[in-house]
Parts: structure tokens; sequence; C-alpha cells
């Protein structure tokens, strides 16, 4: 995460929950975090609305969902420029669904403030918490402002509905986005994932992609295996998957797909994770990036993923050919890029972030 956008972050909390001392935050996230991983039901629906849960919220897990964010954008992005997807409109327009405090659309322009002097895109941050909404406003222009310092702000419209009666309005009125993007959102979505996803493809312009990012929790990212599995005959997989055919992975029910990065956490955060026994020193995430349609098969980079630790003398690979088994690959983690040593003349491969 950029250095500015860290002080960002820091300088909004102190201004927006002055009163959350350290001590209380420490203490709110950590009952935040039992939340998160083992009562998630028992969560108010609109918890981002209560001031001391945003508050913990904003100092711990937003910062996090950044940097996922970030990860899970560039891959997508890079992908769908490999299969000459290029959106017709700029600047881009982007929905941000179940935005929350808005950290998809931040993520969104810390890539492209990464990228070069591209404008910023013209942002609609869509959530049914109001006061969750009006905060991510303000903070996605400080972070725009952050970013490039001086320079013309993005345009940042909120709606404050929730996603279903949006699509619905987007749809009897022509909306057409360039990206959609869906952050932490489908975990909480009680209902089939199916018939939303359906309804997001159906407001993508041409050359649209569609960014969802998840926890990596093995329910959560099962399900969204068999979601791009049900919807391969609509929709073309950008990433995880780099190939077209069947996922090998949802034969073996006790593994799921996600991605491990490396990351460098913000002081505080890597603190509280610290103090929480939680991983400090990298991120998992679940992602699903997809166009609508089916577009030509040109992608980049290595052909197969890794998908599970190493196992004793072996370690699993998907790729076009299905499941593989390979030896580990030295510093190997899952969701890194590899080329199979079948590939590679009968070496042990080689891989990447």
């Amino acid at each position: 995460m950029p250095r500015a956008v860290e002080r960002c972050l820091a300088a909004f909390l102190k201004e927006q929950h002055g009163k959350a001392t350290r001590p209380r935050l420490d203490d709110a996230v950590a009952q935040l975090s039992e939340a998160f991983t083992a009562e998630r039901g028992h969560l108010p629906g609109s918890y981002l609305n209560l001031p001391p849960v945003r508050s913990a919220y904003l100092a711990h897990f937003h910062p996090q969902q950044i940097l996922r964010g970030m990860a899970g954008i560039g891959e997508a992005l890079h992908q769908a420029r490999a299969r000459a997807l290029r959106p017709g409109t700029v600047p881009l327009r982007v929905a941000d669904l179940g935005a929350g405090l808005g950290a998809m659309s931040q993520a969104l322009l810390c890539h492209l403030a990464d990228e070069g002097d591209e404008p910023w895109p013209e942002l609609a941050l869509v959530d049914h918490q109001r006061s969750a909404v009006a905060e991510a406003r303000a903070l996605t222009l400080a972070v725009a402002e952050a970013l490039r310092p001086g320079a013309a702000a993005p345009r940042v419209r909120c709606a404050v509905t929730r996603i279903a009666p949006w699509r619905q309005r987007a749809r009897r009125a022509g909306w057409r986005f360039d990206v959609v993007l869906l952050g932490a959102v489908l975990n909480e979505q009680r209902d089939d994932w199916a018939p939303l996803m359906h309804g997001v493809a159906e407001v993508l312009a041409p050359g649209g992609v569609v960014v969802v990012v998840e926890p990596a929790l093995d329910e959560t990212a099962r399900r969204l295996m068999e979601l791009r599995e049900g919807l391969r005959e609509a929709v073309t997989t950008l990433a995880p998957c780099t190939h077209d055919g069947p996922c090998p992975l949802l034969a073996r029910r006790r593994d799921w797909c996600f991605t491990v990065r490396a990351v460098r956490l913000p002081r505080d955060v890597r603190r509280r994770a610290e103090l929480l026994g939680h991983q400090s020193a990298e991120l998992r995430y679940a992602l699903w990036a997809f166009c609508r349609g089916h577009v030509g098969e040109t992608r980049t980079g290595p052909p197969a993923r890794v998908v599970s630790d190493p196992m004793g003398r072996e370690q699993v690979l998907c790729a076009a050919e299905g499941e593989l088994r390979v030896r580990p690959l030295a510093g190997a983690r899952r969701g890194d890029l590899a080329v199979p040593f079948s590939e590679l003349g009968g070496s042990r491969g080689s891989a990447r972030s």
C-alpha cells in the first residue's frame, strides 16, 4: 500500500473517530474478528452504521481489504488486457456494490495511480448502510487526493440501497459499467448467489470486467468455485483460472481455491494481527474475475496455478489438463502462477506471484 494512503487512513480514523483510543480499538477489533470468523450470522445487517464497529473495521480490516483488492484488481485487469478487453469509455465507469467503506474503490485508485496518468474513474458506491456510505465517499476522495495531490477529484456518486433494487434500477435505466467491484459481499448473502451474479453481468459495458474478492474461508471459497462452474457457459473467467476448462478442485472436497500473498501491513494493523494470533506477513483471499459472454483464449503468464501447500513430496497445480501433481516448487504459495515441469523439459518447474 502506498505510504501516502497509509497516512491518509490513519488521519481519517483520527478525524472521524477521535474517541476511539488504542485500547478501545483493540477490544473492538478482537470482538469484530470473532464475529467475522465464528458468529457472522449474529452481526446486525447494518453493522457498519454503528460507530464503534465502523471505527474498528476502519482501523484494522479496511486496510487489509484494500490490499486484497489491489492484488485481485491488478490480476483481473492484467488478464483483461491480455484478452484484448478494452472498455470503451474514459474515464472508466465503476460500480462498487456492497461498498462498505469503499475499500475496493480505493484499491482501484491505488492500482490506477501506479499505472500512470489515466484519469480517475467515475465511481458509484452502492450500500444500504447510510453512515458507511457517507464515510466511504469522504474517504475515497481523501485517498484520491493522497495519491495525486492537487489533481482533479474523481466523481463519486452514492446510492443508499441494497444491491438487488439498485441492479433492477440500473437495468431499467440502461446503465452500463466498465468495472464492477464486489469486496466481501457474497459471504454476507444468505440467498443463492447465482441470480445476483447474473444481474451483475447484465450491467457490464462491452469489454467490462467484474472483480469479486472474498474471504479465504473454506465454505465461502468453495461456494465461489461452484458459482464459477455453474456460470461457465454464460461468462468467461479471467482469474484465478488459467484455463477455460472445468474446475478440477471441485472434486477435492477437503480443499478450496484461494490466494496467499506476502504483504507489509501498516504498523498498528500488524500489531493487532499478532495480538490476535492472525497472519501478520501475508493476506489470503478468494478471487473471481470475469467478463460477460465468451472471448478469445489468449492469456498471458504461466499456464498453471498453485492450489495446495506442499504435501510431502508433491504439490498440486491447476491447469487446462486438470489437476497436476508435481514435486514442491521452491517458495511457491497458493495462488502463485506456475510453469509445470512437463513444459520445462522435465525439470522441477517454476512459480511466481
